[in-house]
């Protein structure tokens, strides 16, 4: 191995290791008490040297929240290429798509939301607005087009494939949103029980029989 890939390796973890550890504060302690200085510390590097990777901490978060979003673009990729083999269970297969994101990058999936339903987004610099604007495009796009081939395949009622997709997403959404609420303010949540019903409660609107 040559010194310049060498060193793009080294860059390339040591950049990883900073989203990492910035997430893992985010899930632990939230935003607010996201720093260079605890990000730093938790990676074992020096604040100077985080700097040059970096400006600041909500370019370590977007980088991450773009990255790991990757991972639920390829899940809706996959269902959209294998929609023909799937289409029996479209819905089904989108919901459980969800799932997957939610339960393997719960992290990703509430800062994401954080960003995107809070002023926060709007105070940050054009370059970073736009990286999870697209990134977040990318997800909706393809949503919609899993959606439109239901409507028009006729394995979904007559209706905007949009608007259907919009209400589907935004279902799963409000639970999560709604477990998250519970959690902090019982304890208790029924968010597998919920889910699961609101999937039957939708096929039962949305699947033409």
């Amino acid at each position: 191995m040559g010194i310049i890939e060498r060193r793009k390796r080294e860059k390339d973890l040591r950049r990883e290791l900073a989203m990492d550890a910035a997430m893992a504060i985010y899930k632990e302690e939230g935003y607010h008490a996201i720093t260079m200085e605890k990000i730093a510390e938790r990676c074992e590097v020096s604040r100077a040297s985080l700097y040059l990777y970096f400006k600041n901490k909500d370019e370590i978060l977007i980088n991450a929240i773009v990255d790991q979003t990757e991972y639920f673009t390829d899940l809706l990729q996959d269902l959209y290429e294998n929609r023909e083999r799937l289409k029996d269970n479209l819905l089904k297969e989108l919901w459980l798509r969800f799932i997957d994101f939610y339960e393997n990058e719960p992290e990703t999936f509430n800062a994401s939301l954080y960003f995107q339903n809070s002023e926060m987004i709007f105070n940050l610099p054009e370059d970073l607005r736009k990286s999870i604007n697209e990134s977040g495009s990318k997800v909706v796009s393809l949503q919609h087009k899993i959606i439109e081939y239901g409507v028009k395949s006729g394995l979904f009622i007559e209706c905007n494939p949009m608007t259907l997709s919009e209400v589907i997403w935004t279902s799963f959404l409000g639970i999560i949103q709604l477990e998250k609420s519970k959690q902090v303010l019982s304890r208790k949540g029924h968010y597998k029980a919920t889910r699961d019903l609101a999937l039957e409660v939708l096929s039962r609107g949305v699947v033409k029989k």
